[in-house]
């Protein structure tokens, strides 16, 4: 029997759900935010490929630098493809800030150019950024929050769970993300083609692959939040049930949320389904 499960069925009925660095730049912000319910500075830049090392940034118009969190969304594209525009006209820019969350939504230099893990340094130079802007920004920064779409989400978790000694982030989400690299359904498949295009080919003495997979990284876990769909054939809903049995082994608050039908990608009306139970959550744990 899962944990939380009481937790998860009285929102599954109140909310209809299916089933679960570096650089010191500081950007000045134009005064009075209160007097708008958000505020957005798009293509702010973070590092010095202008093109891929960019963010977009909303901020609630109350924002307080005590209570008010950060939730940096992290696009997919198998590694090497993909944008912030993702997360685009989605409405969630708006769920979040009315929330008392600021939200950024960040490019990361892709393994096309950058060797990985390039994408995960860019996660850790967007935190900087954020911490050297706190005071202007006025919000808090050790309130992060990751949400990640597929192999953003498994940048998500392997920050999270291996570059997060300063406990800056306090929640992953994980929106149908890989976390075992190793599995031989995945080297085996399509997901291991991505992969090895970003990691060099698998071997069984090579442990880029394993070190790659954040089920590998647990000791470091942070509460996480997983959506994943059943009929997903690129991520395999077996590779979220197991990073969450993990997690509860361990005593990580973790809830499984599952898109009942869904493929592998992003479908809008499952995740206005589940995001009364992300606020809760976020309500939390951030």
């Amino acid at each position: 029997m899962r944990q939380f499960t009481a937790f998860i069925l009285c929102y599954f009925i109140f909310f209809n759900i299916s089933c679960t660095h570096k650089s010191a730049i500081v950007a000045p912000l134009e005064p009075a935010r209160a007097a708008k319910l958000f505020n957005s500075y798009p293509g702010l830049v973070y590092g010095p490929d202008s093109n891929q090392q960019t963010f977009d940034l909303t901020l609630p118009g109350n924002s307080d630098i005590n209570t008010t969190g950060v939730v940096i969304f992290i696009h997919g594209g198998g590694w090497s493809g993909g944008s912030k525009e993702d997360f685009n006209n989605l409405g969630m820019d708006t769920f979040f800030t009315t929330r008392n969350c600021a939200v950024i939504s960040m490019n990361y230099r892709l393994t096309d150019k950058y060797p990985y893990p390039a994408a995960l340094d860019d996660i850790g130079s967007v935190l900087d950024y954020i911490n050297n802007n706190a005071e202007n920004w006025h919000v808090n920064p050790a309130k992060v929050c990751l949400f990640g779409r597929s192999s953003g989400a498994h940048l998500a978790l392997e920050y999270a769970y291996t570059r997060n000694s300063d406990g800056r982030i306090k929640v992953v989400v994980d929106c149908f993300g890989p976390v075992d690299f190793t599995r031989g359904d995945v080297v085996n498949g399509q997901l291991g083609a991505f992969i090895e295009a970003m990691l060099g080919p698998y071997t069984y003495n090579d442990n880029r692959w394993h070190n790659a997979s954040p089920i590998y990284h647990l000791a470091g876990a942070v509460p996480t939040l997983i959506m994943q769909g059943t009929a997903d054939s690129l991520v395999h809903a077996s590779q979220s049930l197991a990073l969450q049995d993990s997690l509860l082994a361990r005593g990580v608050p973790s809830i499984y949320l599952s898109w009942i039908g869904n493929g592998h990608g992003w479908n809008q009306q499952r995740w206005i389904e589940s995001r009364g139970v992300v606020a809760a959550w976020l309500k939390q744990y951030l």
